[in-house]
């Protein structure tokens, strides 16, 4: 299965996104937090519950073209691993609303609970 990289998604949305990754102590320049931004507004469009990490990753790769998914699920996981821990333990619970656990920080948990909260919070 393929995930559509057609994102209708609004740029309050992507600012959204954008502030959540800064709290949670990720360099919004870096391009793996660039894919995560990108996975999370495919997962916040698409109607489908469940996907594969690995379906967001082909798809982040499709849309940029020059990158592989295996580079992509690398980047996305330097990005999280040089994160600043510091502000990620301060800002996380008021980020998700429940108290910070490293286990969190993994890609396709992230991505998902990024998202979750961006639907939540614009009643998608």
């Amino acid at each position: 299965m393929q995930t559509k990289i057609n994102i209708a998604i609004k740029p309050k949305q992507i600012i959204t996104i954008f502030n959540i990754l800064r709290d949670i102590g990720l360099n919004t320049s870096h391009r793996g937090t660039k894919y995560i931004n990108k996975a999370v507004q495919i997962l916040v469009t698409t109607d489908n519950d469940i996907i594969k990490a690995k379906d967001i990753y082909n798809s982040i790769s499709n849309y940029y073209s020059n990158i592989t998914p295996k580079q992509v699920k690398n980047d996305i996981s330097y990005a999280l691993n040089s994160r600043i821990e510091e502000k990620a333990k301060k800002n996380f619970e008021k980020v998700f609303g429940f108290e910070y656990d490293q286990y969190y920080f993994t890609n396709k948990t992230i991505i998902e609970e990024i998202a979750r909260v961006v639907k939540v919070e614009f009643e998608i």
